[in-house]
């Protein structure tokens, strides 16, 4: 066998554990909120399948202004104050 060439299984084995370094290293807890705003990507669908023919203008509009109130609804719910009221009173 060419010596360049390293079996799968042996490249493995020579891997060193570094589970407990990382799990008792003393780094803080950190948690981490990624919000994503799909607002964008909910409305092109919406003007695609206007463009398409799969809805009238009226359906079009009905769900246009059901996914606003359902926005406003999360946006109120989640705010970003809230959140950072929360951490000053911590």
């Amino acid at each position: 066998m060419n010596e360049n060439i390293i079996p799968i299984n042996r490249h493995t084995q020579d891997m060193p554990n570094n589970g407990s370094m990382i799990e008792n290293s003393g780094n803080s807890e950190v948690h981490i909120d990624i919000h994503i705003d799909t607002m964008p990507i909910a409305f092109a669908i919406l003007c695609s399948a206007l463009a398409a023919k799969q809805m009238s203008k009226e359906e079009f509009d009905m769900a246009y202004t059901r996914l606003q109130e359902m926005n406003r609804e999360h946006n109120s719910n989640t705010s970003v104050k809230q959140i950072i009221n929360q951490e000053i009173e911590e």
